[in-house]
């Protein structure tokens, strides 16, 4: 009974700081902003608040708005300042400090669920054609649209399935279907979705056929999805080339750069050494570049090239430069690792030839 007792402690300790954390992470988000939170998790597909995550990411931005503190406090700002000063400064400058970082952190917090979300869009309209010949195929054989909806989401496409479901689900408990399907349609931002089911509410409304209206938007989409492609498929030598200057052409040039700055810096160094005793007719000084500057430099140069690269070839895939964030890392680390490759190798090459 002991060893039982002692063993219990550790858990209900745990349960206590997982308690304690995730109401920390609850009161993070402001009272003002909670719907709207909340209504972004859930068009995210994100079904439960992650309260615990916050409350972890609440500590540590507060441990790292102390960091940035102490080491303000070590430059020379503070270098004439008495411990009272310092400590003041620090009761004031910490919280200023955790507020504009948890700012940033809910900035890139809304630009992940903004990407998540458009991700999840686009999987719904990949689904949507298929969807909408099932669809059809239901209103054909005699069922109400509530109905030829809910028997359609029997198949298994995605992300679509899911919203359909909820738009049912709100169906049966009462809301109406034209009022469910805008609220469906409105938390979404996709022309195709929303003017579809723009026209399959008017077209239910009149009374009119509306498996037909729903079978043409399938043809029209299919033929949409077919140039699309076609076109994707006619610029990939474009993307070809843009990926070989991003990964391969400008790491090499920046890394080449790097060895030429130091030789000609050599060979202006012998000069000035020379020009010392005889007059020359050009003035030559040294080259003053900094190496880890330069490098710095480069390594920027290299991630601004790889976003513009990743937003470029995402339009001319998608149409829209939101798909491109994946395509950011990719380049981004492909073009940073290709350079410090190329920095190794010409360092072998002006090694093995002498040039310096």
């Amino acid at each position: 009974m002991k060893s039982l007792a002692t063993a219990q402690k550790p858990a209900a300790s745990d349960n206590t700081i997982r308690t304690w954390v995730e109401s920390l992470g609850d009161g993070v988000i402001p009272k003002k902003y909670r719907k709207d939170v909340m209504k972004s998790l859930e068009r995210a597909s994100i079904e439960e608040v992650p309260y615990f995550s916050y409350g972890i990411m609440a500590l540590i931005l507060f441990v790292l708005a102390i960091g940035i503190d102490i080491f303000l406090m070590t430059t020379k700002i503070f270098a004439n300042a008495n411990i009272i000063i310092m400590i003041l400064a620090s009761i004031v400058m910490i919280p200023i400090i955790f507020i504009v970082l948890l700012l940033i952190a809910t900035l890139l917090y809304k630009l992940y669920l903004e990407a998540k979300i458009y991700h999840k869009v686009r999987k719904m309209e990949e689904a949507f054609p298929e969807f909408l010949s099932e669809f059809a195929l239901n209103l054909k054989s005699g069922q109400n649209l509530d109905e030829a909806l809910e028997n359609s989401t029997e198949k298994e496409f995605g992300y679509l399935t899911q919203e359909i479901q909820r738009v049912c689900k709100k169906i049966r408990l009462g809301m109406g279907v034209e009022t469910a399907i805008k609220e469906f349609t409105d938390s979404f931002d996709s022309d195709v979705i929303n003017e579809t089911f723009d026209l399959i509410v008017t077209s239910w409304k009149k009374g009119t056929s509306t498996s037909q209206l729903v079978d043409r938007v399938y043809e029209n989409l299919k033929v949409i999805r077919y140039l699309k492609e076609k076109v994707v498929a006619s610029v990939t030598s474009y993307r070809i080339f843009l990926s070989v200057v991003t990964i391969i052409i400008a790491p090499a040039m920046f890394a080449l750069s790097y060895y030429l700055i130091d030789l000609v810096r050599s060979i202006t160094g012998k000069i000035t050494d020379v020009s010392t005793s005889v007059v020359l007719p050009i003035p030559i000084n040294a080259v003053r570049v900094n190496d880890a500057h330069f490098l710095l430099f480069s390594t920027l140069a290299l991630l601004l090239i790889s976003i513009c690269t990743a937003m470029i070839i995402s339009i001319i895939k998608t149409g829209s430069v939101k798909d491109g964030y994946k395509q950011v890392i990719f380049f981004a680390g492909g073009s940073v690792i290709a350079h410090q490759g190329f920095l190794f190798l010409f360092k072998y090459f002006f090694s093995i030839f002498k040039v310096s």
